[in-house]
């Protein structure tokens, strides 16, 4: 069984967000049940002992939603079930900011 979860801010911010974004999480989320590994792995090289720190671990998940936003998510595996855990999502320059990348 694969279980979707938010992170308490995160819930508050996805309750507020509109059409079409919410369509695409949405969708997003319904396909995340199917397969938890839908999303690509951040590589480590990409992520600072400071996100590191600020998410609690280096297993962090991206995945690309409308108008370059991105969905960043983590997986946690129990005895009986797998749960995805919905820590942020964000425009591309706030995810740029976060993980450090550099506008060209």
């Amino acid at each position: 069984m694969i279980e979707i979860q938010f992170k308490k801010k995160t819930y508050k911010q996805f309750l507020e967000i509109k059409s079409p974004l919410l369509e695409s999480i949405t969708d997003i989320l319904r396909q995340l049940q199917i397969n938890p590994y839908l999303g690509d792995l951040i590589p480590r090289k990409n992520l600072s002992k400071k996100t590191i720190s600020y998410y609690g671990t280096n297993k962090l998940f991206r995945i690309a939603l409308i108008n370059y936003w991105r969905l960043i998510y983590i997986i946690i595996g129990k005895e009986d079930r797998t749960i995805v855990l919905i820590l942020e999502f964000f425009n591309h320059k706030n995810y740029n900011k976060r993980f450090g990348y550099k506008n060209k």
